[in-house]
């Protein structure tokens, strides 16, 4: 009984390998017998889609069908491949069956060649396409169309358009891909997100999948825009299933409408940069918002130029003419653009840092940007105010040499003057009294003698102020002043906050007087004579990278310490201390 089992076994499952791999086997070569082709309707009206099915009746190659090259008079969309092998009365037969969607650009007759393979052929087809708008245009057995919309068919060079695509679906959608339209010399993108939406027509429900596109030309003339082009797949009505497979689906594939656009070129009168738009505005604000600042003090003027309907590339620079008493440190510009109740907005952020060296009334220039209104086919301009302030404080100019120096000594040539006044008076006198003239002689040698002593206590005391600052910095080195020592240790740290706060209290200690700003100190260590350039510079980009609106990041730590190290060594009159290395 066991054995009997193992027998029927044995046989079963020789009999299951033996169907499986007669199901399975693919011959070398096919034996193609016949070949059939069908077209799902005719006539066709323009840019409508149909469908072309070739049948062979065994199993071939997907390469073994090439469309894009007998087909030339068509479009050709997706073309799909499905196979299938059955039995019948222990007979074998396989079918591969070629799906294609095609579409006809113009009217007229066209055929639709034999397909032919090892010596079988199809017969021939002929397709008969009707012009757009005819009677069929408007029949309900539409499964997919396309509808295009433009809102301006006349435009200037480099302004935009929107070019819309509504994709109409009357069955659901498996995959697909829809492809932009197509106009030489111009920049197509997309703008914005799909929508998605459901519409009756002629008494069919239809899902309508819209996408917004944005046209830049770059040339003036006449153009034709090749429609948007959809190719993909759709279910079958009634076929629908758990199981994943080409019986139940079909290609579809159709295609927008051609239109044509008027690029009209720039006016001949036109000068500046080319801005084409519907509506440009620039704004400004000043941070901090305050109206009296001191010099040396860094304030933020930004700028936020808003333009519709253009690409953000197309703005133009934002560039204010500033007056010759600031410096100013501009910021990376910033640009965006986004779409608002279907309208592109471009935008660009310019920030610029600055820093008064005057004191006094300070007037930043209103800034003035023209455009060209497409509404209105005329020259605009943006504007903004002008920006007031008052500057307090005292001139810091890094160039400049001390304005305020001290007044030439004044000369003795008075007091000769009135020396010799009173010797004539003596000598008039003594010729009057011969006894008056020992008394006039006495009284002339007091009065000289009186006049040296005020002289050589007036030169001793001019002196003085320029030996006081000797003498205080030969009193203690500046290594060993702690203020200093900080500073050293901020810029091998590279720590600018903390250098410019220890810098100011050592310059402080050092000249006594306070730092307002880090330019003032290359001009007191020259007290007069010309300005160290590479510690300017130094100091400059300390002052940059803690108010301009960017914050670079410092790393002239060891290059600053060096400069202010030579300059104070070559300071005028006063001991040079041996300062140790930063590294």
């Amino acid at each position: 009984m066991v054995r009997s089992i193992k027998q029927l076994t044995g046989f079963i499952l020789l009999s299951v390998s033996t169907l499986f791999g007669t199901l399975c086997a693919t011959p070398a070569y096919a034996q193609v017998t016949t070949i059939e082709a069908s077209v799902d309707k005719n006539p066709v009206i323009v840019d409508e889609s149909f469908v072309l099915t070739v049948t062979f009746n065994d199993d071939v190659d997907s390469s073994a069908f090439q469309p894009q090259q007998l087909l030339s008079d068509f479009i050709v969309g997706r073309t799909s491949v499905s196979r299938q092998t059955s039995i019948v009365n222990g007979d074998l037969s396989k079918l591969t069956r070629f799906t294609t969607v095609l579409i006809a650009r113009q009217q007229g007759d066209y055929t639709i060649p034999a397909i032919m393979m090892d010596g079988a052929q199809s017969q021939p087809i002929t397709v008969e396409v009707l012009p757009a708008g005819s009677d069929t245009s408007s029949r309900s057995d539409k499964i997919a169309f396309i509808e295009s919309t433009l809102d301006s068919q006349s435009v200037f060079l480099q302004q935009p358009f929107t070019y819309i695509v509504r994709l109409y679906l009357a069955a659901d959608l498996n995959k697909g891909n829809l492809m932009p339209p197509k106009m030489e010399h111009a920049d197509i993108r997309q703008i914005g997100s799909d929508e998605e939406s459901t519409k009756m027509l002629n008494g069919r429900r239809y899902k309508v999948y819209q996408r917004t596109y944005q046209i830049t030309p770059n040339k003036s003339g006449e153009f034709d825009i090749e429609g948007a082009r959809f190719d993909g797949e759709v279910y079958a009505e009634g076929q629908r299933s758990i199981f994943s497979s080409f019986s139940n689906t079909q290609p579809v594939s159709t295609i927008g409408k051609t239109v044509s656009v008027q690029v009209k070129p720039v006016p001949a009168n036109w000068q500046g940069h080319w801005l084409p738009s519907e509506l440009v505005t620039i704004s400004q604000s000043l941070t901090p918002e305050k109206s009296s600042i001191d010099v040396g003090e860094p304030i933020t003027l930004s700028y936020q130029l808003t333009a519709v309907g253009v690409k953000p590339e197309q703005l133009p620079a934002i560039q204010p003419q500033f007056p010759d008493s600031v410096r100013v440190y501009p910021d990376n510009e910033k640009t965006d653009q986004f779409v608002r109740n279907g309208v592109t907005i471009a935008q660009k952020t310019m920030s610029y840092a600055v820093v008064p060296n005057e004191p006094g009334s300070l007037q930043l220039p209103a800034l003035e940007i023209p455009w060209f209104n497409t509404k209105r086919g005329q020259r605009d301009i943006a504007r903004t105010d002008a920006v007031n302030l008052t500057v307090n404080g005292v001139v810091n100019e890094l160039n400049d040499t001390d304005s305020r120096a001290e007044p030439e000594p004044k000369t003795e040539t008075p007091a000769k003057d009135d020396q010799a006044g009173s010797l004539k008076n003596q000598e008039d006198t003594l010729t009057e009294s011969a006894g008056q003239r020992v008394i006039g002689v006495l009284a002339v040698l007091l009065v000289i003698s009186l006049l040296g002593n005020l002289a050589w206590f007036w030169r001793r005391k001019k002196r003085q102020p320029t030996e006081v600052p000797n003498r205080r910095s030969a009193e203690k080195p500046l290594t060993d002043n702690q203020q200093w020592r900080n500073f050293q240790k901020a810029c091998a740290d590279n720590h600018a906050r903390k250098a410019d706060e220890f810098l100011r209290k050592w310059a402080q200690q050092h000249f006594n007087k306070r730092l307002v700003a880090l330019g003032d100190l290359a001009r007191w260590i020259a007290q007069g004579n010309q300005v160290d350039d590479e510690l300017k510079q130094q100091l400059n980009q300390l002052q940059q990278s803690l108010f301009s609106a960017s914050k670079p990041k410092w790393t002239g730590g060891k290059t600053l310490y060096q400069s202010l190290r030579r300059a104070l060594e070559k300071e005028p009159k006063l001991k040079r201390d041996e300062l140790p290395r930063l590294y």
